[in-house]
């Protein structure tokens, strides 16, 4: 049929004339025009003829010819109304065609939208063989059927029953409306649905079913259909059982000969997706054990509550400036939202002892209680562990604030029973109140966090009220940890090493150096030098212990191959004699150590004997065997081990002949009172003396060498001497020096002289932790 247009019209048929042909090739001898209208934003513009076939031309009683590029309106009354051609969908309308003759048939007219591309075109014609764009037009394909054409009426009703058969057996229930919101057809399965026969919904016995709040949404979706709109909402239907069904309902527009505006619908019953949805949503807002709101739901109650700053920031919580340490402290100022943690003392005996199902079960009771002891709209929630945070309202001063904390303490006070025992649980709270410092809801957590620990630090028992000091200290404290980190990142950790010395006597006041301790050292680019206690403190909260014993280690095995080259190249009588380094239980019980130990050793070019592990009695108490096991396997293969602070950890005595060391190293506490006897207290100088000369007795007795720590006098050095102490360490001889002044002293060969005056040296400054 194409090729036979072709022909007759020549190669000037435009693109979208040719696409719409082919999208109708089925259209055998039914009247049929094509129409096009310019897109936007030429449009609107009214729809013009591009094509009009022998059928159509017969019924208008005109050549094919003759209606090119004519206005469709005039040949077919109704075609430019709206809603007859829209671009997503076929439409169906009924119009008046106007003969040339000026005579008025009524016709239905069914309208396909032409696709905008069109493939495939050499399986109809061999001259289109690659794809055409159409023009920068919309194109409909127009069919009409006269109503004295009982075949064609026939054809329709075909169709409709072919569309109501599938409707029919769809097991998505669908819903057809003539005209407005009333329905004309229903399928089983949106009766199915509602539980009541086909019939009683039809017309608008449906609208009886939606629940009378979402009435207004119902009919305004209508209503927004009606008007030729696609609409998909989600609403609430009741069913004949009195059940609530949650629904999303799809409507599209249609229009029905003879009636007017319609809708076909779809219905999905979505109440068992809603539901695992607000099951998920609910777990991940709250703690599954206690039903509280969990972490993530406190922040987000925690950021509605704070104000806004003046460029949009949120803002948090400013410090009161009072403490109340014990439950008192000056007035805050007036605030109405006041946040408290509450953090249960020594839960982790009741875990450990009874179990985590009691555990369990206290955590329980203690939400139970607090939920029953704060007010209406207060909220009450386990971010995690063994803590709870309450976020109390109304707090507007100093009375309110501490009312509120000493009724949460109290209600803890009464015994938990679990499993039959009655235990006592005891709390820490911290309190801070939202005043509107800069900041969010997570530095809120954390501050009040900061006054918990507070409160814990001073016993437990008691609630403590966040101020600025505390804060201060607390922010220092992350400030070092985040550097520290750094620091041991870039290796700008330096270690510097005190000597271990054959101490000096009267005839031989020099003192010759046998070995080295090395010592980590930290000069922070902004504070200057931190106090290695602060530092090291630091290191054990952040867990960067293990990293810090690494890096001294590391360090030390290259300084001391360092300076034996050295040395060797210079003829130097003397270097020392192996390197002690520090070794926390934390290091000694991570996997991998003694591999660890041994590969450092190697790469500096080292052997195990030039090492010695020094292991404070602490320290190997808090996990002797391990710590044992892993000390006996290096030691086998050359390494030195020494008890560092001997006398000052627990039952020294009962543990230390199984041991693997080599020395002790005696606590400077006993070494700090040691006199002279001719110039000392009782008659052989006092307990200090006794404890030393019972310490290097026994060290002799176990076949072990003893070193002397903290010597700073010339008196403790005689004392020392005088009880046969073979090796001393501390400031009397020198404090810990750079690598490059102890090859200054090696330079010198090894001797040291001593010097009381070197002990009133400045320490490094002290930050708190």
């Amino acid at each position: 049929m194409f090729d036979e247009v072709w022909r007759s019209q020549g190669e000037d048929v435009a693109p979208g004339v040719v696409a719409a042909l082919l999208h109708l090739a089925a259209a055998g001898d039914q009247p049929v025009l094509v129409v096009s209208r310019p897109r936007p934003p030429e449009a609107p513009e009214r729809p013009r003829v591009r094509w009009a076939n022998a059928p159509v031309a017969d019924l208008l009683g005109a050549a094919p010819a003759d209606l090119l590029d004519v206005a469709a309106g005039r040949v077919l009354r109704g075609a430019e109304e709206p809603g007859a051609l829209v671009r997503e969908r076929c439409t169906r309308f009924t119009a008046r065609a106007v003969t040339a003759a000026g005579e008025e048939r009524t016709t239905e007219v069914v309208a396909w939208p032409v696709p905008e591309r069109v493939s495939g075109f050499g399986a109809v014609s061999e001259r289109l063989r690659v794809d055409l764009a159409l023009a920068a037009e919309d194109h409909w394909v127009l069919q009409l059927v006269s109503p004295d054409d009982e075949r064609s009426r026939a054809a329709l009703r075909a169709a409709e029953e072919r569309f109501a058969t599938l409707a029919q057996d769809s097991p998505v229930p669908t819903l057809v409306s003539d005209v407005g919101a009333r329905l004309s057809r229903v399928n089983d399965a949106f009766a199915s649905l509602l539980g009541v026969p086909a019939q009683e919904l039809c017309g608008t016995g449906w609208l009886s079913h939606v629940l009378d709040d979402e009435h207004p949404r119902v009919v305004q979706a209508v209503a927004d259909v009606l008007a030729g709109e696609r609409v998909a909402f989600d609403t609430r239907l009741r069913t004949a059982a009195g059940h609530v069904r949650w629904v999303t309902v799809r409507l599209a527009p249609s229009r029905t000969p003879g009636h007017g505006a319609g809708f076909i619908g779809t219905v999905e019953d979505v109440t068992d997706r809603r539901a695992r949805e607000n099951r998920l949503a609910y777990q991940a807002q709250h703690d599954l054990l206690t039903g509280l709101p969990n972490r993530l739901a406190l922040l987000e109650h925690l950021g509605e509550l704070l104000p806004e700053g003046p460029c949009g920031t949120p803002t948090a919580p400013a410090p009161a400036t009072a403490t109340a340490p014990g439950g008192g402290g000056a007035a805050p100022e007036p605030c109405p939202v006041g946040v408290l943690m509450v953090d249960l003392d020594d839960f982790k005996t009741v875990n450990d002892g009874l179990g985590p199902e009691a555990g369990d079960a206290v955590l329980v009771e203690v939400a139970r209680r607090l939920v029953r002891t704060v007010r209406a709209g207060d909220l009450v929630a386990r971010p995690g562990g063994d803590e709870f945070v309450l976020v109390c309202h109304d707090l507007s001063g100093a009375g309110a604030v501490e009312a509120t904390a000493r009724r949460v303490l109290d209600c803890l006070v009464p015994p938990v029973e679990v499993n039959g025992l009655r235990l006592r649980v005891g709390a820490s709270v911290g309190v801070v109140l939202l005043a509107g410092a800069p900041g969010g809801a997570e530095e809120v957590v954390r501050d009040v966090g900061i006054a918990t620990h507070e409160a814990k630090a001073a016993g437990g028992g008691r609630w403590a009220l966040l101020d600025e000091g505390v804060r201060r200290r607390a922010r220092r404290s992350l400030r070092l940890v985040a550097d520290l980190r750094e620091a041991l990142a870039r290796g700008a950790i330096d270690v510097h090493y005190q000597p271990v010395v054959r101490p000096g006597t009267p005839t031989r006041p020099g003192a010759q150096l046998l070995s080295v301790e090395a010592l980590a050292r930290w000069r922070h680019p902004e504070l200057g030098p931190i106090d290695p206690g602060t530092f090291i403190e630091v290191a054990e909260r952040a867990n960067l212990v293990p990293l810090l014993d690494a890096h001294v280690l590391r360090v030390a095995c290259r300084d001391l191959a360092a300076w034996r080259a050295d040395a060797t190249a210079a003829g130097l009588p003397h270097v020392p004699r192996r390197v002690a380094v520090n070794v926390s239980a934390v290091s000694l019980s991570a996997d991998g150590f003694a591999e660890g130990v041994r590969r450092t050793v190697a790469e500096a070019g080292l052997q195990l004997d030039d090492v010695c592990l020094e292991v404070t009695e602490t320290a190997l108490a808090s996990d002797l065997r391990a710590c044992r096991a892993v000390l006996e396997e290096l030691r086998r293969d050359g390494a030195r081990v020494a008890i560092d602070d001997f006398g000052t950890g627990y039952s020294s005595l009962s543990y230390l002949v199984g041991l693997p060391a080599d020395h002790l190293k005696v606590d400077r506490s006993f070494v700090r009172d040691l006199r002279d006897p001719r110039g000392g207290r009782g008659a052989r100088g006092g307990p200090a003396r006794a404890v030393a000369a019972a310490v290097v007795s026994l060290a002799r007795t176990l076949g072990l060498d003893v070193v002397a720590e903290g010597v700073e006098t010339l008196e403790q050095n005689a004392v020392l001497v005088e009880l046969g102490c073979e090796a001393v360490q501390g400031y009397l001889y020198a404090r810990p020096m750079s690598r490059d002044d102890l090859w200054d002293v090696l330079v010198g060969g090894g001797v040291l002289t001593p010097d009381p005056a070197t002990g009133a040296l400045p320490a490094p400054r002290e930050v708190p932790a």
